[in-house]
């Protein structure tokens, strides 16, 4: 059962002191250097094309990062060379053409569906590469500060659907003299029949997550296949650092469907939970109660059951309710004691009627401690007692007491950047050893972005929280994650963020630095964007509406590419430069100098 879960901001990371984003024309620092032979682009099918393929192709980085060396990036130019701008150590970029070619790129470029060649570092000698096809390839890259060529470790063919898959995620981890390269494939299925009605739509997310495996590092085999479905495209998955989960976002949830080493559990109604946004339609169990008793009912699986079935332990403090030698039912502590010699239970057909007699004359907050399953039954009067007391809440007009001085507030005062753009995000965490989601967060904020802030961590994400973009990291704690408590942290917070980025209408990138002090939007086109969140003042100044004096202010940049053609193919961010790439040049911009 997946736990249902909140996001909970951190208090300290809030700046109640933020005013608003000042135009700064300082100049920035740029360099630019040529690809001679531009950039490869896949070009999306002008048939069997859908909303599914444009995610995909939208979500694709011509430009590489390379967690572990801020001062690289790595593209594949037209002859399906990979190839990598470094900067030098005069501070300028430097380009070595080829590193690894990608075999059989003339035939490839011609299917009529093919996705872009994908790149993904798992550690710092290590890279994967798939073809934009249904092949992977595993590379030992040695330093990557060096020339040296890459060798292939291991290569193998993926199946996905229409032989066109994308490379999401991979990462490494070690289990004693054991190391596992996890990596996680994207791709899209056309389906019919009775699969089309169940996700209604004929286009199916697929997630194709492999594991490959060696002992001495020299032979790697590939050890494991797991496939996951989803109805819509999701806005950003990665694995778990350690090898265990993956973390989804999205309008919608994933499923487990396929596991080479252990059969999946499918479940037919599965589909409706994702149409609920992850809730189930009814209750396990409905309970009333007065000061001094409490009643459960619930309603049994199976009409086959008798008294004799059922398992009833009710002790002062604790329930467990159970199927003898089957379904755990509930279990866990009660809110308060109640007398176990007063306490009752009934079976008429497939209703159980469980009454509680309390100890002490109180009303209880729920049966069963952290236990969010059952719905709680008010009697007319005990509804009428609730309006009365919130009745000083409520009034018959519009804004019967606004405060002095102030116009009431009302809808039309709403700019049009502040609606949010869709009905939020699900939040899931899947383990991939059951199957099952652990955890879950129904999100009502808009995904932004993801970034790589530690190699060692998985992406961040960026949600709308009002104004600001809110980051949130996955705790690297497996104990942690693997309990009742939210998985996801708050890390950092942008500065109205959000706001800025709803009036971007042409933006084709947006990320931040690793620290999280500088927010970057590109459009599809010549210009790029800069929010530096926290730059010093020199002089004093104090904020127009309340006085107080400030120390610090944001500032906005624009940079403007001097280039044609000028389509914006990629964007890499680190905590002292930008890299944006073109179909023929990379532009270096430095935003601070290294330490």
């Amino acid at each position: 059962m997946a736990s249902l879960l909140d996001l909970r901001p951190n208090r300290e990371l809030l700046n109640s002191n933020f005013d608003h984003y000042q135009l700064s024309l300082d100049r920035v620092p740029m360099y630019e250097t040529p690809l001679d032979d531009g950039i490869d682009v896949a070009k999306p099918p002008e048939s069997t094309f859908s909303s599914h393929h444009a995610k995909l192709f939208g979500l694709h980085n011509h430009l590489i990062a390379d967690p572990w060396n801020n001062d690289s990036v790595y593209f594949c130019d037209t002859h399906w060379n990979i190839g990598r701008v470094q900067i030098g150590k005069t501070g300028k970029p430097q380009v070595q053409d080829s590193l690894f070619i990608v075999p059989h790129a003339a035939d490839l470029r011609i299917k009529p569906v093919r996705f872009n060649v994908s790149l993904g570092f798992p550690s710092k000698n290590l890279a994967v590469v798939c073809n934009g096809s249904d092949h992977l390839y595993l590379l030992e890259t040695a330093d990557r500060n060096s020339s040296d060529k890459w060798k292939t470790l291991f290569d193998m063919s993926v199946p996905v659907s229409a032989q066109a898959g994308a490379l999401v995620d991979c990462t490494l981890w070690l289990e004693g003299e054991l190391r596992r390269v996890e990596c996680l494939l994207a791709s899209v299925e056309e389906v019919e029949g009775e699969t089309k009605e169940k996700h209604r739509s004929p286009w199916v997310m697929q997630m194709h997550w492999l594991s490959l495996s060696t002992v001495d590092g020299i032979k790697w085999n590939h050890e494991r296949t797991r496939r996951l479905e989803g109805t819509k495209p999701f806005d950003s998955a990665c694995l778990e650092r350690g090898g265990k989960e993956i973390h989804i976002v999205g309008p919608h949830m994933y499923r487990m469907v396929e596991d080479s080493l252990k059969p999946v559990e499918v479940i037919e109604d599965g589909w409706e939970v994702v149409e609920c946004e992850g809730m189930d339609s009814s209750p396990l169990y409905t309970w009333s109660q007065t000061a001094s008793d409490l009643t459960v009912h619930l309603t049994l699986p199976d009409t086959s059951l008798t008294k004799a079935n059922l398992s009833v332990d009710i002790s002062g403090t604790r329930l467990e309710l159970a199927i003898k030698n089957g379904l755990e039912l509930l279990k866990g502590d009660f809110s308060a004691r109640v007398d176990v010699d007063a306490c009752t239970w009934t079976l008429d057909g497939r209703r159980l009627e469980i009454s509680l007699e309390k100890v002490e004359a109180e009303m209880w907050p729920s049966v069963i401690v952290g236990d969010s399953r059952g719905q709680l039954v008010m009697t007319p009067e005990q509804l009428q007692a609730v309006h009365e007391r919130l009745a000083h809440l409520t009034s018959e007009d519009w804004n019967p007491g606004p405060d002095k001085g102030q116009k009431p507030y009302n809808t039309q005062m709403l700019e049009e950047c502040d609606a949010l753009d869709g009905d939020g995000v699900i939040l899931t965490c899947i383990d991939g050893e059951t199957h099952t989601v652990t955890h879950k967060v129904v999100a009502n904020n808009q995904y932004l972005f993801s970034v790589q802030t530690d190699p060692n961590l998985s992406p961040a994400i960026c949600l709308r929280h009002d104004v600001d973009g809110f980051l949130w990291q996955v705790n690297s704690s497996s104990e942690k994650v693997r309990s009742t408590e939210c998985p996801w942290q708050h890390v950092g917070v942008l500065n109205a963020f959000g706001y800025v980025l709803a009036s971007k209408t042409q933006r084709r990138f947006c990320t931040c630095t690793p620290d999280m002090s500088v927010a970057v939007v590109a459009d599809g086109h010549r210009h790029v964007f800069l929010y530096r969140q926290n730059v010093s003042v020199l002089s004093p100044l104090r904020n127009r509406k309340t006085g107080q004096q400030i120390s610090s202010v944001a500032k906005q940049q624009v940079l403007a590419l001097d280039c044609q053609p000028d389509t914006i193919l990629g964007l890499v961010v680190s905590n002292s430069k930008i890299f944006v790439a073109t179909d023929q040049k990379i532009f270096v911009y430095v935003i601070k100098a290294d330490e």
